[in-house]
């Protein structure tokens, strides 16, 4: 830089030398060069120190390489040990090429003799221009470094997941929601094995496919992806090339992954209430055809009832007549999904099943099916009489069809009571013999329109029986064993109903 493009351009120096007519010489040759220079004289390492600890630090570090108690080469080690960017440039009087190379070595940013200061004012410019530079580029590094730990920090945080994996496939990163989505979280998530393909084989394929003619799928597609675990989950994934213009194997792809899990719970939920919706409006329009004949019956009964009939004939007819009004009521709550009826009262449980027991005596002696009651509990519960018959009549019904000739069906009542509620109740025990079911099934017996018996099966019996425990505040759960040939079979059914109801049973 021309000297006369430095004028009126402030220098502040800290100048390591003990002789002031030095010091009075070199501060005039760089007013004469067009500096404004500050200069700060400093003798011993103590000085140094302080000039380096203060808040204004110099522009440049000018030090004669001899001192009685102090010497540029010290100066410079006090420099690099405070890991400040300060340009240092070595005087001497003397300079013999063997000292100044070791200063250089040294850490020295240049080499000047006192007898030849006009090396000084250039190699003043030319390391105040690199240092300038240098932290420029210290400061676009930090920069980087805050933007990259940013994105990384946000790629972390967002809820979609994201795979990154090299040309062969293998998975070389993956975000803490793809990690907790497929269950790879912890140590060993990025083992060789974990591949786009062993955790979607459409994935692999695209990934495949993109290598060989870089060609990706433009929208986003769904598939099932497979968790460390083995379960299998729908996502939606949309992928892209990191770095296209790379060749072969160095190209790297990125896969997001979305869970669509809720999603399609959501649209199965959709579904089955469109399908009780349809259900529903296709019984409303035949219940009036189901009640006519019903009341026709009634009406028969009635008037056989004021015949002069033999006792037990008559007895036969009442009890004819309770079980159709039973019929009759239960016929309404399952044609219309079960709405509610009327208020609870205190109810027998005890008769309740003996009743259920007197309806399907012919099946049960048809089919040789011992039942073995053990009624332990008091029997009084507050409930819907109606509907808790109707639970036990298809727990009961579902019993017989899954027996085979001459099983065995126990019913039993004892006194419970839920801890986590804190409440007292009756638990109602159906249990068989009969061929019991896999964990599949279990998992869907409670569904509406999930059936076992093919066309025989409406596939509603269960779902209205576990909407009818939890209007009674109760629960119902089952568990069951598939008849394996070595080992027998069995399903269990255990009801549990408080003994008090509030007003919104």
């Amino acid at each position: 830089m021309p000297a006369e493009d430095l004028i009126s351009t402030k220098l502040s120096v800290v100048l390591v030398e003990d002789n002031p007519d030095d010091a009075f010489l070199i501060e005039r040759h760089l007013r004469r060069s067009g500096f404004l220079p500050e200069v700060v004289r400093v003798e011993t390492s103590a000085e140094m120190l302080g000039v380096l600890e203060a808040s204004a630090l110099p522009d440049v570090i000018l030090a004669d390489y001899n001192l009685p108690n102090f010497s540029g080469p010290e100066a410079l080690q006090l420099l690099k040990s405070s890991s400040l960017d300060i340009p240092f440039i070595m005087l001497s009087g003397a300079v013999s090429e063997e000292t100044a190379v070791s200063s250089m070595r040294a850490g020295a940013h240049d080499y000047v003799s006192k007898q030849n200061l006009t090396r000084l004012v250039p190699a003043i410019e030319r390391e105040l221009k690199e240092a300038s530079t240098r932290r420029d580029r210290l400061a676009a590094e930090l920069a980087l470094r805050a933007s990259e730990a940013r994105f990384h920090s946000l790629v972390e945080a967002m809820p979609l997941g994201l795979l990154i994996s090299d040309g062969s496939g293998r998975v070389n990163y993956a975000n803490r929601a793809a990690q907790r989505l497929l269950g790879y979280e912890g140590a060993g998530a990025l083992s060789d094995s974990f591949t786009l393909a062993s955790i979607c084989p459409a994935l692999g394929e695209a990934q495949a496919l993109a290598m060989s003619s870089l060609s990706i799928p433009s929208e986003p597609f769904e598939a099932v992806c497979t968790t460390r675990d083995g379960e299998t989950l729908e996502v939606l994934i949309g992928i892209a090339f990191l770095n296209e213009h790379a060749a072969g194997r160095q190209r790297q792809l990125a896969a997001f992954i979305a869970d669509l899990s809720l999603q399609k719970k959501s649209e199965e939920m959709l579904r089955r209430t469109e399908k009780l919706a349809v259900a529903g409006r296709l019984a409303a329009s035949i219940s009036h055809e189901i009640n006519n004949p019903l009341e026709a019956i009634t009406n028969c009964l009635y008037l056989a009832v004021g015949t002069d009939l033999p006792a037990e004939a008559r007895t036969y007819i009442e009890q004819a007549q309770r079980e159709l009004d039973r019929v009759a009521h239960i016929t309404v709550q399952t044609l219309r999904f079960y709405r509610a009826s009327t208020r609870p009262s205190q109810i027998d449980v005890n008769e309740i099943i003996s009743t259920v027991l007197t309806l399907v005596e012919g099946r049960l002696r048809l089919r040789g099916i011992e039942v073995m009651q053990e009624l332990r509990a008091d029997p009084n519960v507050f409930a819907h009489d109606g509907e808790i018959r109707q639970v036990l009549a298809n727990l009961v019904g579902n019993a017989i069809d899954a027996v085979a000739e001459g099983g065995r069906i126990v019913i039993r009542t004892s006194s419970s009571y839920d801890w986590r509620q804190e409440r007292r109740g009756i638990a109602i025990t159906v249990a068989d013999n009969g061929y019991g079911m896999d964990l599949a099934t279990r998992k869907r017996i409670f569904e509406p329109f999930f059936t076992t018996k093919g066309m025989t099966g409406t596939g509603l019996g269960l779902w209205i029986c576990s909407e009818i425990v939890g209007k009674h505040h109760g629960r119902i759960r089952v568990r069951s064993r598939k008849d394996e040939g070595d080992s027998d079979g069995g399903t269990v059914f255990k009801i549990f109903l408080p003994v008090e109801q509030d007003a919104s049973v």
